[in-house]
């Protein structure tokens, strides 16, 4: 008799279904490029709407104008307060060398965390004379919620990845320490990203809305809202691949080859009357992406630039952005 044999139902890609650390994600994987610039950015999820343009894709509708969903997002510039310098380490892999941090650190910052105010510039000198040893320079950054139209006054604080030589890296961060990063010198319009949040959280969820299983028949059992057969009897564990009750939502999620359609500093292109449900007026610059993002308003949505894609389209034509 031939062996009977089918591909496994449901998808395990999400196990397991845990809360995330913080309210906004880490990223621990960059695109390898010789380009000397940051590999991300991010804002502050405001809400949906939709545009109006010429569609440039293969298909019946290129050349004509389409209405297209966005979401948009406020993205004031990020404000660079440090450096980490990596090495790699033969048994424990890559570990942090030593930081450089800003001799004059924002306000703001100080609510997220505690740097010194005179900074420690002189761990940059230390980087540079121990150049060889060092594979990896990361920028730190810190978000400006006080130039946006959220009512957040502590700011996100995180990594930013860079491209180019560890030479050209270590110049780079020199010269970025203390000052501003924009939107225009990461991306530019039409240019693929990966968008990286932190979902909606659902909490307590049963088996049936957490993993979509069949409700039982009444005369099955005395539950109906349960997994039929949890496992044997011996071993007398439940598998990890055994739907059970558990944290829905407030995951980390990576939306990969989400296409940035616009961006821009007048906030008045996309202000609606009276504010944006749960979010309020646009106050700063906005960013305009392809679909729908991961989160709900207010929340920190960080960009990568593409993994998977280094593909550029061109850039999109909108003929209007419906407020």
């Amino acid at each position: 008799m031939p062996k009977k044999s089918r591909s496994r139902s449901g998808s395990l890609a999400y196990k397991p279904k845990t809360r995330a650390e913080r309210i906004y994600p880490d990223v621990s994987t960059w695109e390898d490029t010789d380009e000397l610039k940051p590999l991300g950015y991010a804002g502050y999820k405001v809400g949906m709407t939709r545009v109006l343009r010429i569609d440039d894709t293969e298909g019946a509708t290129e050349g004509q104008e389409v209405a297209t969903p966005v979401t948009i997002l406020e993205a004031p510039p990020l404000r660079v307060y440090g450096a980490r310098f990596y090495v790699e380490d033969l048994n424990s892999g890559k570990q942090v060398f030593t930081e450089a941090w800003t001799e004059s650190p924002s306000k703001e910052l100080q609510r997220a965390t505690d740097i010194p105010k005179e900074g420690n510039m002189e761990n940059l000198e230390k980087a540079k004379e121990n150049s060889a040893e060092i594979t990896d320079v990361k920028l730190l950054v810190h978000t400006q919620p006080s130039r946006a139209g959220i009512s957040k006054k502590k700011p996100a604080n995180f990594e930013l990845g860079l491209g180019g030589s560890v030479e050209d890296q270590l110049e780079y961060a020199e010269e970025m320490i203390g000052k501003e990063i924009e939107f225009s010198d990461v991306f530019e319009e039409g240019e693929y990203s990966d968008v990286i949040g932190v979902t909606k959280g659902k909490g307590m969820e049963g088996p049936v809305q957490r993993y979509g299983i069949k409700r039982l028949d009444h005369k099955t059992q005395k539950k109906r809202r349960k997994a039929g057969n949890v496992g044997p009897w011996h071993p007398d564990q439940l598998s990890w691949r055994i739907p059970l009750p558990g944290q829905q939502g407030y995951n980390n999620r990576t939306e990969h080859n989400k296409r940035i359609l616009s961006h821009g500093e007048d906030s008045e292109e996309v202000q609606r009357d009276g504010g944006f449900k749960n979010y309020g007026e646009v106050q700063s610059n906005y960013i305009l992406v392809k679909g729908s993002v991961p989160g709900p308003a207010e929340r920190l949505v960080r960009l990568r630039t593409a993994l998977r894609t280094d593909e550029n389209p061109g850039n999109p034509e909108i003929t209007h952005i419906e407020k």
